[in-house]
This record gives structure tokens, sequence and C-alpha cells, in this order.
């Protein structure tokens, strides 16, 4: 009869194994050499978890309940202005706070998901699905068109990756933080028509 999984003791690796992804990488860290950052064995993992893919789906997982909430759960900006400090408040976050550790490893899994038959391609896509809905319900809280809201949220996403690589890897951080400044001003909230030329556009 097999034994119980330790609950405890599960949540601890899981914990532990983000802050050590985050600085030894994902792709060309193995399983033992994990378990050897994290003082214990491959073979525990592998009880633990089944395979180092299903480990750092697991670990991503539990970081996105944490950091990122559902749609029908955010708390909506009232303003264009509100929203604006959002953003800034959420890049120091991903480029500073608490979240850079976490957003290292999710790039580099959402690299490993464009290969074939890859692990981690539902996972990708259903966390680039997750923060494109989010993005696009705070543009429509502050007035923008639907179909307006979510062509900038998906070109926003992929931006906002391309500028996080950016400032992970550039010499001149504060140049990626102006170049982030512009873009927010000048293509996410940027003025666009209201009334009727929506309206028609919509039909």
């Amino acid at each position: 009869m097999p034994r119980p999984i330790d609950r405890a003791k599960r949540e601890q690796l899981l914990a532990a194994s983000g802050e050590v992804l985050a600085r030894v990488g994902v792709l060309t860290t193995s399983l033992r050499e994990l378990a050897s950052e994290l003082g214990t064995s491959a073979r525990m993992l592998v009880y633990y978890f089944g395979t180092k893919e299903q480990l750092i789906l697991e670990v991503l997982t539990r970081q996105q309940r944490a950091a990122i909430p559902k749609t029908d759960e955010l708390d909506l900006p009232s303003s264009v202005a509100a929203h604006r400090r959002w953003c800034f408040d959420d890049w120091y976050e991903c480029t500073r706070g608490e979240r850079h550790d976490n957003l290292r490893v999710v790039l580099q899994v959402f690299g490993a998901a464009c290969g074939v038959d890859s692990p981690y391609r539902a996972y990708t896509w259903d966390t680039l699905s997750l923060l494109t809905r989010n993005s696009q319900a705070r543009l429509e809280a502050v007035g923008m068109p639907r179909h307006v809201a979510e062509t900038r949220s998906r070109i926003a996403l992929a931006t906002f990756q391309g500028m996080i690589i950016e400032f992970f890897t550039t010499d001149d951080r504060a140049f990626v933080d102006d170049t982030f400044a512009r873009f927010v001003d000048e293509f996410l909230l940027a003025p666009f028509p209201s009334g009727a030329d929506w309206t028609q556009n919509e039909s």
C-alpha cells in the first residue's frame, strides 16, 4: 500500500522550486540538478510530481493563483488615470517587485511552449488568454469599446512580454522604463473616438 502524500512537504517543495528555477533556469536544469539545489533527491521529486515538466507547471500554476485574479474577481479601475497608475504599479512589480523572479521562469516556459507537442502549450495559451481578458475588462471599465479593448489588450500583452525581456537583458533599464511609459500613453490609453463612430464599427 503506497504511503499517503505529505501535503505540507509537497507545498514546501513547490515554494522552494520557484526560487530555485528563477535562479538556475528551466530548460537546462535536470530533475537531478533541481533536486540537489532543493536538498532532496530526484526520486523524491518524481514521487511528488512525476516529471520535471509537471513540477514546473505546478509551480507556475501555484504562483499564478496568487498573482493573477480571475476576470470576474478583478478590482476594475474607475478612470483612465486610475488604470494608468495600475499599469505602472504592475510594471514595477514585474520588473523589480516580488513577481520579477517568477516572470523569469514564466518567460522561459512561454518560449519552450512553442516546441512541437510541448507540455507547456496549454498552460501558456490559458495564461495568455486570462491576461488578455483581464486587460480587456479593465479597458472596457474605463469606457473603451469592446473590440478596441480586445485589440489593444492583445497587442499590449505581446509588447509587454517583449519589454520585460528587454528589461531583463539590457544594460539601460531606464530606456526600457521610458519606452514602457510611452507605450502606455501613446497606444494603450491613447484617446479614441466615442459615440456613433464606435457604434457603427461594432455592427
